[in-house]
């Protein structure tokens, strides 16, 4: 329990999740990118376990109930409801949550972005043991990935979510608290229409 991976998801129920796309797919097409975002993610996180047994997994997860994600992705998998609130509670809660219980270094990631692999996941935790934190930056502004190797409920307080202002502003909550950090290669996230140009062409076969 020392590394610690934390996978933000939705179950994917047509009309609740991805609405954003929603105008370019429709209701059910947005739920279907969800599910093949999730499991893709959930792939990619099955390899890096491979390589090391010894990173926890949790699903963290709104929008169904655990049964429902149990049939969806599995049993072998660890899952949790979300807190309520809005992304930074939900972060926070669940980053204070997975220290509480021994873990050394939490990664927090979304399904959003398809372009994580487990070298990046591997480099993550390995950077973790000569920063405080790792970011992964969107390249709208967001950030597809951040890692602590401690408990820091100022990066989730008076951040804009949902805006182009997340990734500086978190940036700069850092440089306040004086840690170091690591930062990964910008990648796309697939939140809003334009953003399915970058699925093409490694996952044009999703549309």
């Amino acid at each position: 329990m020392q590394q610690h991976l934390l996978i933000f998801t939705r179950f994917p129920l047509p009309g609740k999740t991805k609405t954003r796309l929603i105008p370019a797919l429709g209701a059910v097409g947005a739920a279907k990118l969800q599910r093949q975002l999730t499991e893709h993610l959930v792939d990619v996180v099955q390899r890096l376990q491979r390589l090391n047994p010894a990173i926890a997994v949790t699903l963290m997860f709104t929008g169904g109930s655990e049964g429902q994600m149990r049939q969806w992705l599995g049993t072998e998998l660890a899952y949790a409801q979300q807190h309520p609130g809005d992304l930074g509670e939900r972060l926070q809660t669940a980053c204070e949550s997975a220290f509480k219980a021994g873990s050394e270094q939490v990664v927090m990631v979304g399904i959003d972005c398809p372009f994580i692999t487990e070298a990046l996941l591997h480099n993550t935790f390995n950077a973790l043991s000569h920063y405080d934190v790792v970011i992964g930056p969107a390249w709208d502004g967001g950030y597809y990935l951040l890692g602590l190797n401690r408990p820091t409920p100022l990066y989730f307080h008076n951040i804009d979510w949902g805006t182009d202002q997340v990734y500086r502003q978190t940036l700069a909550k850092v440089h306040l608290n004086g840690d170091r950090h690591f930062s990964l290669p910008p990648l796309p996230d697939i939140d809003r229409p334009p953003d399915l140009a970058h699925l093409s062409p490694q996952f044009s076969h999703w549309l």
